[in-house]
């Protein structure tokens, strides 16, 4: 084949100013394993889980159908390498609002609402919810047991950082309490922290919504 023919073939015109990253939304295993798949390809990714943590409903699992493969031997180390794979950025407790463009170059506004918890801070400990008097139904294992209302959505979450629910909370709901931030160790508990909007510039979007029981 002549070389000028092929050159034309690889290069992508300048005009059409495409991204070279990508937005995923849903951070069960299909949002997991297209953001892996994207990032190790050279794609910087962006994973957007409505959630304080990614694993979605297979995390729940103790089998898979139709092999019985242990769902957490599958799904634990995807969220390990999620979690730190340089090209991934995870955005929690997040929702899509909005999404301009075209193939190539989207602009998609994300809604992101506060942990009250500084992830840079906070190191699982667990003090925090060993203080918290409040107990709500845990909807991780279907309202079958209870959690704190500072949590962390399951032992092995991605990110392992903890979230305050503020419809639980006492200082939410009576304006008193805050042991959290009282027994916090490295004061990670941050009340102050208000539902932000940002602007992310995208060449594609995969949507992996994941699904309800019904």
């Amino acid at each position: 084949a002549d070389p000028g023919n092929r050159e034309k073939v690889i290069l992508v015109p300048e005009s059409k100013n495409r991204i070279g990253a990508v937005m995923v939304v849903g951070g069960g295993i299909a949002g997991i394993q297209a953001a892996l798949d994207l990032a190790d390809s050279g794609f910087y990714v962006y994973l957007i889980e409505k959630t304080a943590g990614i694993g979605g409903t297979m995390a729940r699992l103790d089998k898979t159908f139709p092999t019985d493969d242990c769902a957490s031997c599958i799904i634990l180390p995807k969220l390990v390498e999620c979690g730190r794979h340089l090209n991934i950025e995870l955005i929690t407790l997040a929702q899509v609002e909005t999404v301009q463009g075209t193939a190539g170059h989207f602009t998609i506004q994300v809604r992101k609402d506060p942990r009250y918890i500084d992830m840079n801070k906070c190191i699982a400990c667990g003090l925090c919810a060993q203080k918290c008097p409040i107990n709500v139904k845990d909807e991780f294992n279907f309202g079958i047991n209870n959690k704190k209302a500072v949590y962390i959505k399951y032992d092995q979450s991605v990110p392992l950082k903890y979230a305050i629910e503020p419809s639980a909370c006492l200082y939410f709901t009576l304006g008193k309490c805050r042991a959290c931030e009282t027994f916090c160790p490295t004061g990670a508990v941050n009340f102050s922290q208000v539902r932000e909007r940002v602007t992310i510039d995208v060449g594609a979007v995969i949507l992996a919504p994941g699904f309800k029981p019904f």
